[in-house]
């Protein structure tokens, strides 16, 4: 018998598929698991004693932006710190590639403006200089420290075949096919599906609609149906209204990707919305009678309900409403011109008061000073906008405005919704729901504005034991999304599965409070939840994480379907 890589001794395997958990040994050879029970007879190059402690199968995030920060972060951190092994990138239909090189800055542009993300920052660290998913992907092999799969993103696809038009009208029928073409080599290269996005808070560097806000629901139909053709393959939508009113055309639009595709749609993350309390119970109505019908339709549940940060010299959070966006996207002096113009001031005070199909709508009494640039507003920290407006007897969008023009809109926000008795019994409902899966990270996204990351961990320390089971949580962490995703030797413990997995003390687990880290290229910042209890994480059978510290490891690989 040859040697084993690595045997795990006396620990708690949760093996992902949901089934009883059980003490015993597991046995890692050549990045895959080799043996599992009690195995007496164990030569290793490293045996672990895991009393005490859990393996369960590495996380899946399916939903993520990784794919400009994997090319200088190869970890995906904080996500690897919090026990994911496979990460989904491309979401919401932004990607890198397919691409142009002529056109791969205007990409890099717009994904740093609608995703959150530092222009230099991507400037500077990107090395991939446009191609396609495959060029995309190979790009990725032997560098990177977790497994990367990619959609083919409905925006690149847009801007490859209609060039700057893609951002300002529909597409003809011939250019809808040239991008059939498109997603179908993208499929044909490894992608693991097909990505879009209509949501109006999405806008670009110029504040204009992002590409695929202009396409058709023919469109976005036509280029679903190409999935047909392969026998792998998800399709990933936020539907326009599916955070407001979710309309019937939304609907209907859902219903009809999952028709001709014949594969699963992912859509966008559930929870108790304050505009609209009951929407998540009637999407998951629509859900069913999908499902019923035969159609694949699963959304996300939001396990952790974020404090949003801004500052109003970098934020998407107003881009719902027309006229913040176009002054939100000025350059900075433009843009203090105008934010101080009473006539403007008007038109987005009727703006922010207007909540129709709204996906943010503000208490402005939630909304508190996070941090100030000048020493002499120190003590500005901590109050909130509504108690700015009563002592300067103003407006409270006034007072919101004023504050920020006093340090020349680097003022930092933080929008924490209040809580409500509904919302731990919504997300209950949630997350032990058959059609939905934990999601909506946004991980290497929205960096000055949140951190995501942490929904994994949260997972296990805030629903296990009282709303899920060990066995249930790590399986709705693991083997449910990668089989969604077609990832089958991934996301359980069995012989003959790959070896990524997380080894964690469940009674030590937390999560440090949120800490700001600048080091990204060009200084470049973002927020961070740390972790704590992940005694080790492996990907493909190596150490990428031990106690929390990277190990210097890079086995990751970009999984290319088909």
């Amino acid at each position: 018998m040859s040697r084993a890589d690595l045997v795990i001794r006396n620990v708690r395997v949760v093996d992902g598929t949901g089934d009883p958990s059980f003490v015993g040994d597991v046995e890692v050879t050549d990045g895959r698991i080799s043996r599992l029970g009690r195995l007496p007879d164990v030569d290793a190059v490293e045996v672990i004693d895991g009393t005490g402690l859990v393996l369960a199968p590495g996380f899946v995030d399916i939903h993520t932006h990784y794919d400009a920060q994997i090319h200088f972060e190869p970890l995906a951190s904080p996500s690897v710190q919090h026990g994911v092994t496979t990460v989904l990138m491309g979401n919401c239909g932004f990607t890198l590639a397919p691409s142009k090189p002529d056109d791969l800055a205007w990409l890099v542009q717009m994904l740093s403006r609608v995703e959150g993300m530092s222009a230099d920052a991507l400037a500077e660290g990107v090395d991939f200089r446009g191609g396609s998913i495959g060029d995309f992907l190979d790009g990725l092999g032997g560098r990177i420290g977790v497994n990367a799969a990619v959609f083919v993103g409905h925006a690149a696809v847009r801007r490859w075949v209609m060039g700057d038009d893609a951002s300002t009208r529909a597409a003809t029928p011939a250019e809808i096919e040239a991008m059939a073409e498109l997603v179908r080599q993208g499929m044909r290269d490894g992608a693991i599906g097909f990505s879009t996005s209509q949501l109006d808070i999405h806008a670009d560097h110029e504040g204009r609609p992002v590409p695929p806000n202009l396409a058709t629901a023919e469109e976005i139909i036509a280029l679903s149906a190409v999935l047909a053709e392969f026998d792998h393959g998800v399709l990933e939508c936020l539907a326009r209204t599916g955070s407001s009113t979710f309309s019937a055309e939304d609907r209907e639009l859902l219903r009809r990707m999952a028709e001709v595709s014949g594969k699963p749609v992912n859509i966008q993350p559930l929870t108790r919305f304050p505009g609209n309390p009951e929407l998540y119970r009637e999407i998951l109505a629509f859900c069913e009678e999908a499902s019923e019908a035969g159609h694949r339709i699963m959304p996300m549940s939001m396990i952790n309900v974020k404090g949003i940060h801004f500052s109003l010299a970098d934020t998407f959070m107003f881009d719902e409403m027309p006229t913040f966006r176009s002054t939100l996207t000025l350059p900075i002096p433009e843009r203090i011109a105008a934010l101080s113009d009473p006539e403007i001031r008007s038109t987005l005070r009727a703006e922010l008061a207007d909540t129709t199909n709204r996906t943010f709508i503000f208490s402005m009494d939630d909304v508190s000073v996070a941090s100030v640039t000048a020493d002499e507003h120190a003590d500005w920290v901590g109050r909130s906008v509504t108690d700015f407006a009563a002592e300067r007897e103003v407006d409270p969008l006034d007072a919101l405005l004023d504050v920020s023009l006093a340090e020349d809109l680097d003022t930092v926000w933080v929008w924490v919704r209040k809580p409500h008795p509904e919302d731990d019994v919504a997300r209950n409902f949630l997350v032990t729901h058959p059609l939905t899966m934990p999601g909506s990270s946004d991980g290497g996204a929205h960096l000055a504005t949140f951190c995501g990351a942490d929904y994994t961990t949260r997972c296990l320390i805030e629903l296990v034991p009282d709303v899920l089971s060990l066995e249930a949580a790590i399986h709705l962490l693991s083997a449910k999304p990668a089989r969604m995703c077609g990832f089958w030797d991934r996301g359980v413990i069995r012989p003959g599965a790959v070896a990524d997995l997380v080894l964690f003390d469940l009674d030590r687990l937390a999560i440090s409070p949120i800490r700001w880290a600048r080091d990204f290229p060009t200084g470049a910042g973002r927020f961070v939840f740390d972790a704590d209890g992940y005694v080790a994480t492996f990907v493909n059978g190596r150490a990428v994480i031990r106690d929390g510290e990277p190990t210097g490891e890079l086995p990751g690989t970009p999984l290319k379907l088909g």
